[in-house]
């Protein structure tokens, strides 16, 4: 066919449509061909390029911003750790070309963690020679804190089945939860560690999504994971509880309570267990932390205020922040024999004597020796009342010093009447000094002693006052508010054993401002938990709607109903541990004794009339029986 000039543009542009569904076609194999080498070259880690080509990817996807390479002697060749460094920083379209290829620091390096010289955005390579390898060992002390993050462990030898799992299994104790492990560069796999440990072969790499390489670290569901924990008493934050309605046992306490809604919400299942030490199921901090350690429980349900942290397992965010003081018993009732003298204090009793002299001998003796202001006043042996002239001033003075008289009568009569309706105290102890007059010893434990003295000092007089005892006889003795010790106790503490004591006429102890420090009530997990996080979200919840106080009510009924606590309320108690009797009649001791008071003022006044009558009468005239005068 011929074009002409008219039909050459035509042609042009049919042949330029002809040729663009095969310039398309031709780009669209080259594209595919060029992906599935990028992909394929994900199916194997053989060569230092492939690798790097994944991470690349990797560190594209999640925006990575640091990768850390862990090696151990024969787990890898030299020459392929060059040349995965080059492939990672050859182009500067490569994620990790501008990235820092060393970091230095001042610091021991047995003591340097990637913790505190990176942020979790990471990802870590570690090559190992075979599953025991002890590099692995070393990571997981190097990674504390960063156990979660992206964690990829090349392993050079070729692992059994049973070595796979095993290693998981190890893995999984670590809290390596984003873990990809590749055998011998060739085979893939990761876990999915819920309910169960359970590993998952990875065929086919690259067909795999970048987001689901490496397992999420934290899940909001865990299918039912069996959580096997400790249980120890420690009122009233952990204890036993038997439920009316069931009849089974269930953990309880401001702790326990706590961990049975979080458990509920993570769909995990309570394997739980009373744990004894030495025959004895009262809290023992130091057996529940190695009990951790050893990898035979995860959490401890205990909220507990930690005086020495233990660097060997983690703690959770504080629950609350509570001071520690001291409870001293209150022995500082005022006897109703002394009430009649405590309307007034000393320095008034003071004046109003110093005021009744100056009365007396100035203004009654000198001013006014014929105002007979005694006897207005009625005192026995003063001089009869005469009336006759009076000067105006004089008689306002007088009656100005008797309406005075009246207003003080009765303010004295107002105040005894008050004070004899209630029980007087005295002011409770607030300093160290008056604490070491006290005739009461300290019991406490072998902890408490580094924690008091190295807050208060005064060693020599607490070395004195100190009664140091074991743990199941401070708590029976602090729980049973026993009269004859001195107890250190927390705030949280103090408000729930109160509560035994609140419907008391008198109080068996009272919280001093005395303190040696605030402590945090943490609970203890295993180093970089799965659980960790989640409780610190539930735990903040929990602090914003106040559900504290209220569980602190529901502890108490619960404690109380199980035998844990008394009340000192009921009448039994107050007849036993008080020793008072109901229907005393108490008011009876303070009217008797001002009865005595004012039989004795009363005699005394009758013996000074007599006295004055005696003394004032008058001998008659001598009779002159002289009849001459």
């Amino acid at each position: 066919m011929r074009c002409t000039s008219s039909t050459r543009s035509i042609c042009k542009s049919q042949s330029v449509w002809l040729g663009s569904p095969t310039k398309m076609y031709l780009q669209f194999l080259l594209a595919l061909f060029i992906s599935r080498y990028h992909m394929g070259a994900t199916e194997s880690f053989e060569r230092p390029h492939e690798l790097a080509l994944f991470l690349d990817r990797i560190g594209r996807v999640h925006r990575l911003n640091a990768i850390t390479i862990v090696s151990s002697l024969g787990s890898v060749e030299p020459s392929y750790l060059d040349a995965l460094h080059r492939g990672l920083t050859c182009n500067s379209s490569n994620h990790f070309y501008l990235l820092p290829q060393m970091t230095a620091t001042d610091k021991d390096i047995s003591h340097v963690r990637f913790s505190s010289l990176q942020d979790e955005e990471a990802i870590y390579l570690v090559f190992a020679r075979d599953s025991k390898d002890m590099v692995v060992y070393l990571h997981a002390e190097r990674a504390r804190g960063r156990r979660y993050a992206k964690t990829m462990f090349l392993l050079r030898k070729q692992e059994s089945q049973k070595d796979i799992e095993n290693f998981f299994e190890f893995l999984w104790k670590l809290q390596f939860r984003s873990a990809l492990v590749v055998v011998a560069a060739k085979k893939f796999y990761q876990m999915d560690p819920y309910p169960s440990v359970r590993v998952i072969r990875m065929r086919r790499l690259s067909t795999y999504d970048p987001h689901h390489i490496f397992p999420p670290a934290n899940r909001r569901n865990f299918r039912g994971y069996t959580l096997r924990m400790p249980v120890q008493q420690d009122v009233p934050n952990t204890f036993w509880y038997k439920t009316l309605r069931t009849n089974v046992w269930e953990l309880s306490g401001l702790g326990g309570i706590l961990i049975n809604h979080l458990m509920k919400h993570l769909n995990v299942t309570m394997d739980l267990f009373s744990f004894e030490v030495k025959g004895s199921t009262l809290l023992n901090m130091a057996a529940l932390t190695d009990l951790i350690v050893e990898g035979k429980a995860e959490l401890s349900p205990h909220l507990y205020d930690s005086l020495q942290a233990n660097t060997n397992v983690d703690y959770s965010y504080p629950t609350q922040v509570a001071r520690r003081c001291f409870m001293i018993p209150l022995d500082n009732e005022i006897s109703r024999s002394l009430y009649v003298f405590l309307p007034f204090s000393l320095p008034l009793w003071l004046c109003l004597l110093v005021a009744l002299l100056v009365v007396h001998f100035v203004y009654v003796r000198r001013l006014m020796p014929d105002g007979h202001f005694w006897a207005i006043l009625g005192v026995p042996g003063a001089d009869p009342v005469r009336y006759g002239s009076r000067k105006p001033g004089r008689t306002f003075c007088t009656f100005l010093i008797l309406g005075g008289i009246f207003i003080l009568a009765q303010t004295y009569s107002t105040k005894l009447t008050s004070s004899l309706t209630v029980t007087l105290t005295r002011r409770p102890v607030d300093s160290l000094d008056e604490l070491f007059l006290l005739p009461y010893r300290i019991l406490v434990l072998p902890t408490d002693v580094y924690a008091i003295v190295g807050s208060l000092g005064h060693a020599e007089q607490f070395s004195t006052k100190f009664s140091v005892t074991d743990a199941e006889s401070f708590s029976e003795k602090r729980i049973s508010m026993n009269p004859d010790y001195i107890y250190p106790i927390s705030t949280i503490r103090w408000r729930f054993f109160d509560l035994q004591q609140r419907f008391l006429r008198k109080k068996r102890f009272y919280f001093s401002t005395i303190c040696h420090g605030s402590f945090p009530y943490q609970y203890q997990l295993r180093v970089d938990s799965h659980l960790k996080d989640a409780l610190h979200q539930f735990l903040l919840h929990v602090q914003q709607a106040g559900l504290h106080d209220l569980w602190l009510e529901t502890c108490y009924r619960m404690a109380h109903r199980m035998g844990y606590l008394k009340d000192f309320s009921t009448l039994a108690e107050l007849e036993e541990k008080l020793r008072l009797r109901p229907l005393a009649l108490n008011l009876l001791v303070p009217a008797f004794s001002l009865f005595l008071c004012g039989l004795l003022g009363s005699g005394i006044a009758f013996l000074v009339e007599i006295r004055h009558s005696f003394g004032c009468r008058q001998k008659p005239p001598p009779i002159n029986r002289n009849p001459r005068d």
